[in-house]
């Protein structure tokens, strides 16, 4: 009887192993760049009342952790925006030491005028 048990329970973790690899995976914590009050303003004077979301997609480059390459590829339009965006991801995202990472990842971003915030695209 407990060798039975056994091989429901070891057949259990299994099954459970496969659900967590096929799921969702968490490689990273990260803060979103912040923009300073001067270029929230720029935006807001060039898109007058009309406020629209900008799209930012940034290509990432990681080792173990350390993110060692960020470059923009594809920009809101605002090279000032751009090089924040970019200079902020360098300083400061990073990702936990286990993930070996590659160099062809790709984030992109909205940069929101109307409430002043960065937040990652839904795709």
């Amino acid at each position: 009887m407990p060798k039975r048990y056994f091989l429901l329970a070891l057949f259990l973790v299994w099954f459970a192993a496969l659900d967590a690899l096929a799921g969702y995976v968490e490689v990273a914590k990260v803060r979103m760049p912040q923009l300073n009050p001067l270029q929230w303003e720029s935006l807001r004077q060039q898109q007058g009342g009309h406020f629209q979301q900008l799209r930012i997609d940034v290509h990432l480059a990681v080792d173990h952790g350390k993110v060692y390459s960020v470059s923009v590829r594809r920009g809101t339009g605002h090279d000032d925006i751009d090089k924040t965006i970019v200079k902020w991801i360098t300083a400061n995202w990073k990702t936990y030491p286990w993930f070996a990472g590659g160099d062809s990842y790709v984030i992109s971003m909205n940069v929101d005028p109307a409430i002043r915030q960065i937040v990652f695209r839904k795709t």
